[in-house]
């Protein structure tokens, strides 16, 4: 898979307030990138702002309160209800040892230790103890899903565009 240009940091949910604040869901593992003065790009773009720039932040549990310099009402604020918020991949953290982004894993043929393909990475579940890859099989096969956990993933190797996997009881089944 090629590498994207930008990568997703938060989902824009709902206004909140009247003066042009809105709620966004975080999409990314470095909260810290919400603080006055970060610039996102909209995605989709409007036809009037195409990049928004942090004028402040508050933390609601998972959710955070976001104030943008470009919006300064609830009606403006709305019709970015849904949208996105990118960063260009240069602006990404890096990851630490063995970790990888998203867009580094899907599309990867799945094998086992013993060498049969299972099929290709489809989907990246995010769950609250590990991620569960959704592996699709040649043909009809149904999904399979794999624990992202060091039990069972042995080996990914992006240059060889493979995840070589221990199939633990229960799995295949």
């Amino acid at each position: 898979m090629r590498e994207p240009k930008r990568l997703t940091v938060a989902k824009i949910l709902c206004p909140h307030g009247m003066w042009g604040e809105v709620r966004v869901s975080s999409l990314t593992d470095f909260p810290a990138r919400f603080k006055p003065g970060t610039t996102f790009v909209l995605c989709p773009p409007l036809l009037h702002v195409r990049r928004l720039t942090i004028e402040g932040a508050k933390s609601h549990g998972d959710k955070i309160n976001l104030k943008f310099k470009e919006i300064n009402d609830r009606g403006e604020a709305e019709k970015l209800r849904g949208h996105l918020l990118e960063i260009p991949i240069e602006e990404a953290e890096p990851l630490p040892k063995n970790s990888y982004w998203f867009h580094q894993i899907v599309g990867l043929e799945v094998v086992t230790t013993e060498g049969r393909s299972l099929g290709r990475v489809v989907e990246i579940l995010r769950t609250g103890a590990n991620d569960v890859y959704v592996v699709k099989p040649p043909g009809r096969g149904k999904e399979i899903l794999i624990p992202a956990i060091k039990e069972v993933v042995e080996e990914i190797d992006l240059k060889a565009g493979r995840m070589v996997i221990e199939v633990i009881p229960g799995l295949l089944e």
